[in-house]
């Protein structure tokens, strides 16, 4: 009997991809802050180019709908173009807007969450706040950076590279605070020296008294490497702890003794002092976070008595501040350490009328809420990129009056505003907040009316 073999199976592999240049003028720029034209009819979108200019650039990814290009050449610039500042740009991926003049950036980020809201059929209001801004460089108070070793022992401290999950090895970023900034050579020459193969990130804090650094590690670190990392954090006058690999939220000092240390952020306009561990979520452009919080209260107006949840509140970065203003203030979070250190700040600040509970949202629902923790006269969400969905399907059943959404998506946001608008809601006021500048990142802020 003749046996057949069977046959081989074979990996189908993608076809390869020939990138190729072509010139094009830009006539509108994407939400993420890329140029935007037409070649042969499909769109382009394009990386580095400003609307009213024309450019050459390579085409890097060619879809049936759409391709996508990097501007190689600008051949007549617009006047909001600018000279970035930063001697990486357009190789690291940390920033994807510094050849964007900085005054103009808030404009088109606020363009562009007018356009996810307008294709998701939401009605805007008569009048759009200006955008919020700040400075445009040195903004930034915290960052994680990523260590890497070549193979010949070469190291590289920084950001992941643009559309690429190599290290760039900075040498410079001006968009971190000055203090942040003047950390990267004496670090970098650290884990040079002593090739420190065991430390995977480094995490840079500014506090309001000195800078804070975080090294995490996978191996314990030699005896000469931790005296000199000890000398370096007293010469550049650095709190410095390691973290292992173990459990994230356990520190120790450089000698090895656990340490359970607090950094404190200052909300002077509230008369705040916000406790945190330097594992813990805080905004990183605290100026920024200053005026965000300002304009919150003013579009919640609260007055004493008045019954507030707070969903998705952290460690309370808008719970206190409501608080403060004499609301009754309920902050909900799924993440018990951030339950922990908001009811430890509510202590702190001697605020008896602000409470915190943990409740996953994905798993209680509002009228559980509501049995449990009574009906809110308003409510504060600032949900993570995925937005609110199953929130505001019930929020749209609910007698709920305000509600003021923060949000750090424009696309989930518009979704979650239609859902909210057609469940009986209108969106009274909105406006974009520049908590990144030089980035595409959107930060934005809408309260909708019953």
């Amino acid at each position: 009997m003749k046996r057949h073999r069977p046959r081989r199976r074979t990996q189908r592999q993608a076809p390869s991809f020939t990138p190729w240049e072509i010139e094009l003028n830009v006539t509108g720029t994407s939400h993420d802050g890329r140029g935007l034209g037409r070649v042969d009819g499909k769109a382009v979108f394009v990386a580095g180019a400003l609307a009213g200019e024309t450019v050459r650039a390579r085409v890097i990814s060619d879809q049936s709908r759409y391709s996508e290009a990097r501007c190689i050449e600008v051949l007549h610039p617009a006047a909001s173009r600018a000279e970035p500042q930063c001697r990486h740009f357009g190789h690291c991926g940390g920033c994807q807007l510094q050849f964007m003049r900085t005054a103009h950036q808030p404009i088109v980020k606020q363009q562009g969450l007018i356009d996810q809201l307008a294709r998701a059929g939401v009605a805007l209001p008569k009048q759009v706040a200006e955008p919020l801004v700040g400075d445009g460089y040195g903004y930034r108070s915290r960052a994680r950076l990523g260590v890497t070793f070549d193979k010949v022992g070469q190291v590289s401290l920084g950001f992941r590279q643009w559309r690429d999950k190599q290290l760039v090895n900075l040498r410079q970023c001006p968009v971190l605070v000055p203090a942040l900034e003047s950390l990267l050579a004496p670090l970098n020459q650290w884990l040079q020296h002593f090739q420190v193969f065991a430390v995977t990130h480094i995490d840079l804090i500014a506090t309001s008294n000195q800078p804070c650094c975080v090294l995490r590690h996978t191996k314990p670190l030699a005896l000469n490497a931790r005296a000199a990392l000890e000398a370096l954090a007293q010469e550049h006058h650095v709190d410095l702890w390691l973290q292992g690999e173990k459990d994230a939220s356990q520190l120790t000092e450089v000698s090895g003794k656990c340490v359970d240390p607090r950094l404190l952020l200052a909300l002077p306009d509230f008369d705040l002092q916000l406790a945190f561990h330097p594992a813990d979520f805080t905004q990183v452009n605290r100026a920024i976070n200053t005026l965000m919080l300002r304009q919150a209260m003013n579009w919640l107006a609260p007055t004493p008595g008045m019954k507030v949840f707070d969903l998705f509140c952290g460690m309370g970065n808008f719970t206190l501040p409501l608080a403060r203003l004499g609301a009754e203030v309920i902050g909900i979070e799924a993440i018990e350490t951030m339950v922990t250190r908001g009811q430890e700040n509510a202590e702190l600040n001697a605020l008896p009328g602000a409470t915190f509970r943990a409740f996953d949202l994905t798993k209680t629902s509002l009228a559980q809420l509501q049995s449990e923790l009574g009906t809110p006269d308003a409510l504060l969400l600032d949900p993570p990129r995925a937005g609110a969905q199953n929130v505001c399907e019930q929020l749209a059943q609910s007698d709920i009056k305000r509600v003021l959404y923060v949000s750090c998506n424009p696309a989930t946001l518009a979704r979650d505003a239609r859902t909210l608008t057609q469940g009986g809601y209108r969106l009274e006021r909105l406006g974009v907040m520049d908590m990144f500048p030089q980035t595409s990142h959107i930060e934005s802020m809408a309260l909708f009316q019953r």
